[in-house]
């Protein structure tokens, strides 16, 4: 397998990591973040006053961290939708991190099954689909959702990866998240890049979808929602290309 040029649009410092792993294993990797997260204020409730945390992604763990925590916080029951957020939540002193292995339908599911009234502590990006709240409105669970961090957009590409988008120079466009995929399609409709010519390796099924239904044609979907099954399907468009 030869490697490939591959655009990362994951955020900062995520994305740092990812290019480094891209890199190790002999690709190509050409940084390009869509989104920057800006922490906002917010208040963390009184360990006293909670059942346990849920967190949905690795940048609410530390955006929680950027506050004082009371070591009560980090024994609470804490909640995690897959495994980069529970090894995250882990890393910062959680110590009873309960991992969902999935997306936010797994987690909920999970939430179910262990029955506690709440109030959970939600920590979340003020930008985000309302999965967990609607999930639980209108039962005992109480989920208090607070958002800690924004996400903020791009706004444009730099010209070297416009030119190498529109010229095929790019072997994949690496995408992140719903949103993510949304953003790359304003960018690509701003900047005149056509879709249908670029080959796109996803988290999930459902980014892929988003960028269909915009015009997109080649896209390799993670078998698992994780960074390691998004490799594969790099080496899957590698087969492909050689065959």
């Amino acid at each position: 397998m030869t490697g490939k040029l591959l655009l990362v649009t994951r955020p900062f410092p995520g994305g740092q990591k990812t290019v480094a792993s891209l890199a190790a294993l002999g690709h190509q990797p050409v940084a390009c973040p869509l989104f920057s997260k800006k922490i906002l204020p917010f208040d963390i409730p009184s360990p006293h006053h909670m059942v346990a945390t849920i967190f949905t992604s690795a940048n609410a763990v530390k955006a929680v961290l950027s506050e004082e925590l009371e070591i009560s916080h980090q024994l609470l029951p804490c909640f995690t939708v897959g495994d980069t957020t529970a090894q995250t939540a882990e890393y910062s002193g959680f110590h009873n991190v309960i991992n969902a292995k999935g997306n936010a339908q797994d987690l909920i599911a999970m939430i179910k099954k262990m029955g506690l009234g709440g109030p959970y502590f939600y920590p979340c990006a003020i930008d985000r689909k309302p999965d967990i709240e609607d999930a639980f409105r209108g039962t005992e669970v109480m989920v208090e959702a607070t958002p800690v961090y924004e996400m903020v957009p791009a706004p444009s590409l730099s010209q070297p990866v416009i030119n190498k988008l529109r010229d095929g120079g790019i072997d994949a466009v690496l995408i992140y998240s719903q949103r993510a995929a949304e953003h790359f399609i304003k960018l690509c409709t701003q900047f005149d890049v056509e879709l249908a010519t670029q080959n796109f390796v996803c988290l999930s099924p459902t980014i892929w979808e988003t960028l269909q239904v915009a015009g997109a044609k080649n896209g390799f979907v993670a078998e698992e929602p994780n960074e390691n099954a998004l490799f594969a399907q790099i080496d899957v468009l590698s087969n492909s290309k050689s065959a």
